[in-house]
């Protein structure tokens, strides 16, 4: 093996290594009976699950189900109207389509701190605080998915579009039936990146919502951390990983098709 190989592997493993540091210290930390959360050995010598118990028995997996219902909701309705937007800023001519396009481009530059209280103030004159429509419709709705869609789109082979065209199919039957089922290498991706950002969301569901009921995990996480005095720390580490599974659960399942939809998208 040359020495360039090797260097680069150690390299690679050092990176590796990292990166999986802080969630190895985290699941031990969580496994450790409070007095011990921050010993720094390597092994846990005395594995408890009375931290994993107390999260069990507080409202958190009430939390992880409203992340779920917002994450799944807004990322399945964002894809749709995300995709069709981008399909139809790449592929109808209509007037105003390049001003459409532009003035949708020109919000990424917006920081949601700025259009936070606007926000708000329309969501509560709509009736939509305290309630998982308040959660998942001002989320839903963001130009970095229609670019992203729309600059796929650009380059989707137009040849079966139009032999779709000529069997009499329909701009939307097009879409629906070819143009969508082949956008697999975008739909991943983008997948993974609308989820965790709804799931990883703090700042707006603590704004929307003051009921319990409705408290997302990273809401819950921040509530732990300020319950008392004393802050429990084993609680809360055990929280973070009870809260971080769906995110590797998701990864996980789609890795395969996130590297397929890669090497797809690289091929001209």
């Amino acid at each position: 093996m040359k020495k360039s190989n090797i260097l680069l592997t150690v390299f690679t493993l050092l990176i590796g290594l990292l990166m999986v540091a802080p969630i190895f210290f985290l699941i031990s930390s969580s496994l450790r009976p409070s007095t011990e959360v921050f010993n720094i050995n390597l092994f846990v010598p005395n594995i408890t699950l009375e931290n994993y118990i107390a999260v069990l028995e507080t409202n958190f997996l009430r939390s992880i189900w409203n992340s779920l219902v917002v994450s799944v909701t807004v990322t399945v309705v964002a894809l749709l109207f995300h995709s069709m937007s981008g399909y139809a800023l790449a592929r109808l001519n209509f007037p105003g389509r390049s001003f459409i396009f532009a003035w949708m481009i020109s919000t990424l530059m917006v920081p949601f701190t700025i259009i936070m209280i606007p926000l708000y103030l329309i969501t509560h004159n709509l009736g939509m605080t305290n309630s998982y429509a308040g959660l998942i419709i001002p989320m839903i709705f963001n130009a970095y998915g229609i670019f992203l869609f729309r600059q796929f789109y650009l380059e989707f082979p137009s040849e079966l579009e139009e032999a779709a065209y000529m069997e009499g199919s329909s701009y939307a039957g097009t879409f629906f039936r070819i143009v969508l089922p082949l956008s697999k290498p975008i739909i991943i991706p983008l997948t993974i990146g609308f989820f965790t950002a709804n799931w990883n969301n703090y700042l707006w569901p603590l704004i929307i919502t003051q009921k319990e009921s409705l408290q997302v995990v990273q809401v819950a996480l921040a509530h732990l951390l300020g319950s008392g005095y004393e802050t429990p720390w084993g609680i809360v580490l055990a929280a973070a990983v009870v809260g971080a599974i769906p995110t590797f659960l998701l990864f996980y399942l789609i890795q395969r098709h996130l590297v397929d939809g890669i090497k797809l998208s690289g091929i001209k």
